[in-house]
């Protein structure tokens, strides 16, 4: 009996057709057949990866008059941050050179780690660029002054990392907030370590058997006056506002009557402003440019997701707007100076710090203006939830934690201890 194979327009055989192979197993029928030969692909990958390495050698490697091969290598130790190395054949001066940059990649130090991470998260977008200057900041700190950032990340053990870590806080007398930086480092430089194989360390479960006191931590004792305006000390400012009207003094004033972040006051625009509310979009940031000098800009979004909000105004905070634009009627930005360019965040602390030296008073930043409006509501029995989303806050416990103070007399604290205690 004849069988008679059909086929495509193609020319391949139907009965091929219905055949479907991957990748891997034309790679497996070639090497059981001998059509693969292994060792030329896996010296051709060494070469390869011998001429990538090569590449990454930054310094130049030549021949002296004695016949022997020289170049140089980064060392920190040395006068011009770097040493010679000599061998006989340029062959053996290239095999150091990629054993060098070998361990480089396979087993970075600490901090190349952390310029990898940090760049990594700014690239992603999880962080902004001056986040990732505080960052820096605060690796320098803790990191660069102790030496343990030019530490092999696959030298460093459990032990090792647990030392520098109580290190730290007893050397730097870190409080419990000052910890929280540092261990944001920590985490998310091992955590991307062991996501690259560089280390074995499992960061969460290190943190969650590290046990460390909370004697361990400088105290801080905060003195309210420092944090809070008494009765009348408002009025005050209030008064000689009024009394002194400019674009600057008003822009105080409004902080108080909103509880605006002064990034936020300063990027204010006419536009924001409708009827009874403030559109909150968008913030003043500062951060260092590619040559490490400052730079401050607008943002196009606030400094939390719960910061993009509509702000309610009371009567007094439009009556403040209005004055606003009354002095300037025609800018891009609600604050402008009579040049037309945006007034920044740091000329309103500037201000507020000659208004009080006027009015002798005791100096506070403008951000406790911020606070005395968050009091000034929770006093007034508002709402949580209008509080939080006046002061755009995610959360009422951070509005109570870190902005709510009583703005009381001590002789009005005194008068209602004694009302309440009649034992």
């Amino acid at each position: 009996m004849q069988i008679t194979e059909e086929y495509r327009v193609d020319g391949t055989s139907a009965l091929c057709a219905d055949l479907q192979y991957n990748a891997n197993d034309y790679l497996k029928f070639a090497m059981e057949n001998g059509m693969v030969d292994l060792s030329g692909i896996q010296e051709k990958m060494i070469m390869a990866k011998k001429k990538e390495l090569l590449k990454k050698h930054p310094y130049k490697v030549w021949r002296g008059t004695d016949g022997k091969w020289r170049t140089y290598f980064p060392d920190e130790t040395k006068p011009q941050n770097r040493r010679m190395v000599k061998k006989k054949t340029e062959a053996e001066i290239q095999d150091v050179i990629v054993e060098y940059w070998k361990e480089e990649l396979e087993n970075p130090t600490v901090r190349e780690v952390y310029h990898e991470w940090i760049q990594q998260k700014v690239e992603y977008g999880d962080i902004q660029k001056g986040s990732a200057d505080r960052y820096d900041t605060d690796f320098i700190r803790f990191f660069e002054k102790s030496g343990f950032a030019k530490k092999r990340i696959k030298e460093v053990g459990e032990r090792e990392l647990k030392d520098f870590i109580r290190r730290q806080i007893s050397a730097n007398k870190l409080t419990a907030k000052a910890y929280a930086g540092m261990r944001i480092l920590v985490r998310g430089i091992w955590i991307y370590a062991k996501e690259n194989n560089w280390t074995d360390i499992s960061i969460s479960a290190f943190f969650g058997d590290l046990s460390i006191s909370r004697n361990a931590f400088r105290k801080v004792v905060k003195d309210e006056e420092e944090l809070m305006f008494r009765d009348g000390e408002v009025a005050e400012i209030a008064a000689y506002v009024r009394e002194n009207k400019n674009i600057w003094n008003l822009g105080i004033l409004l902080v108080f009557q909103t509880g605006l972040r002064v990034g936020e006051l300063s990027a204010l625009k006419r536009e924001d402003w409708r009827g009874n509310k403030l559109m909150i979009r968008r913030t003043e940031v500062k951060q260092k440019d590619e040559n490490g000098r400052a730079t401050v800009f607008v943002r196009e979004f606030t400094k939390t997701e719960s910061g993009m909000r509509e702000l309610y105004l009371s009567d007094c905070g439009i009556e403040t707007l209005e004055e606003i634009v009354k002095i300037n009627p025609d800018g891009e930005y609600l604050f402008e100076n009579s040049r037309g360019k945006r007034i920044r965040g740091n000329t309103f602390n500037k201000r507020f710090s000659a208004i009080q030296e006027e009015l002798e008073q005791r100096h506070r930043s403008i951000h406790k203006a911020r606070g005395d409006y968050g009091t000034r509501m929770i006093d007034a029995g508002c709402d949580e939830s209008l509080v939080m989303r006046q002061m755009g806050h995610s959360s009422i416990e951070t509005t109570k934690k870190y902005y709510y103070y009583s703005n009381k007399t001590a002789a009005r604290q005194m008068e209602q201890i004694q009302k309440a205690i009649q034992i």
